[in-house]
């Protein structure tokens, strides 16, 4: 009697647990466009369901604070308030400061449960990145048949008093051309699409790969027509083949290439191939993005010693953008450097390791470097719910559960040589 009710104790608590994670996870890519109503749009919704989950799921006893985590987090907005204080910029905000605050306060809680699967996380996400993936190229093709009108309709007729700005989610495949990427009709823009996309996949390997998922997904990655997530894919790839490939998911990999080829110019692929090009011209978005920022600390921030230590301040990072003879783009990494100097990036990349390095293997990395490397991501809420839902709540269990799924999917992958088919995944 006894054991019976442990026990139904114990899957109660997980199946909340799991609660929290699932909507948070949902939140995170259904209500991205959208913002609180008369803020402008400078205010997502998801900045305050974030803490909301969050508090429900601590006031359930779902959610525990994790100590080390938030003696991190205090000592980085702590600094952060000296780095404002002491801030040489006339563009220094306090606002940002307190977006800071709300918005990364979630990274210092972990779950309670001992029952969290590790496999029902990444069940859900393949399952969400399936669905989202389908609508994404029915929202591509759709332009072709019904017009972008009706295939991008949330852009398009979404009111702007409950849209988020300072995104363009409306990106044509070249300059001038009548045909848009597909932002999955959710994402903030195509490339926000793209690396959920990414991640999805990653966790779809780490389950072990199914084929029709698996062009699902790239079929997705496709029509996003973006190369962000691709960088993730580029170095994750590599080991994971290293580590995990057998026979057919080569030969997937040599059948997806070849059609490709076969058909790139009717996939208009040199959208992207025509990008390779980006990373050594200073105007280009490739450029931008990935190297800009090692030219603006320079000139800026390493210009001084106070700056070298403190930071410009909150909010400061784009202060001198329109003035520069280059293009910028201000990734996480590059922000917490530029606003808070080489002592708050020190404490922030430990609060980092803490709370998310910690994690379950598998979508950390994934995860991690789209967050740090791929966008400006410090005070984007959607982006934070994500790392927080697939990595940093899923507490010490899941990472044991994680270790001993990925144990069971090796050998599940070798009974089936690399691709599984139902009845041999790792139960």
């Amino acid at each position: 009697m006894m054991a019976g009710s442990s026990a139904a104790i114990a899957r109660s608590s997980e199946q909340s647990s799991f609660a929290v994670c699932a909507v948070t996870l949902l939140c995170s890519v259904f209500l991205q466009k959208i913002a609180l109503p008369g803020t402008g749009g400078l205010y997502p919704v998801n900045l305050f369901v974030f803490p909301a989950v969050t508090a429900a799921g601590f006031l359930a006893g779902r959610l525990e604070i994790n100590t080390a985590a938030f003696i991190w987090y205090a000592l980085f907005v702590s600094m952060g308030a000296v780095s404002a204080a002491l801030s040489p910029s006339a563009h220094v905000s306090v606002l940002s400061l307190g977006f800071l605050v709300v918005a990364q306060a979630p990274l210092v809680f972990r779950s309670t449960s001992t029952g969290m699967s590790y496999r029902r996380i990444l069940e859900l996400l393949s399952s969400v990145g399936c669905v989202t993936a389908i609508i994404g190229v029915v929202q591509f093709a759709g332009q072709f048949a019904v017009g972008a009108d009706v295939a991008f309709f949330l852009d398009k007729h979404l009111p702007e008093s409950v849209t988020v700005s300072g995104y363009n989610s409306l990106i044509p495949l070249y300059w001038s051309s009548p045909v848009y990427k597909s932002n999955g009709v959710f994402f903030l823009e195509p490339s926000f699409f793209c690396q959920f996309l990414a991640i999805t996949l990653v966790a779809e390997l780490v389950l072990g790969p199914r084929a029709l998922r698996l062009v699902m997904l790239a079929a997705g990655l496709l029509c996003s027509y973006s190369g962000t997530g691709l960088t993730m894919l580029a170095l994750f790839l590599p080991f994971y083949f290293l580590r995990h490939g057998h026979s057919r998911l080569f030969v997937f990999a040599a059948v997806l290439g070849v059609v490709l080829i076969a058909f790139g110019d009717m996939l208009s692929l040199d959208a992207f191939t025509r990008r390779f090009d980006e990373f050594s011209d200073p105007q280009s978005s490739g450029w931008a993005r990935f190297l800009s920022m090692f030219r603006v600390l320079q000139d800026v921030v390493f210009a001084t010693d106070l700056t070298f230590w403190l930071g410009r301040g909150p909010g400061t990072v784009q202060e001198q953008f329109r003035l520069l003879s280059f293009s910028a783009f201000d990734p996480t990494w590059g922000k917490i450097i530029y606003e808070y100097g080489l002592l708050g990036a020190a404490v922030y990349f430990r609060l980092f390791y803490v709370a998310v390095c910690r994690g379950p293997r598998g979508l950390r990395f994934a995860v991690g470097y789209t967050y740090l490397f791929l966008g400006g991501y410090l005070l984007n809420p959607s982006v934070l719910m994500q790392l927080a839902a697939l990595v940093v709540w899923l507490g010490r269990e899941a990472v044991e559960d994680g270790r001993e799924f990925n144990r069971k999917r090796d050998r599940a992958t070798k009974a089936t040589d690399g691709i599984l088919v139902p009845g041999l995944q790792a139960k």
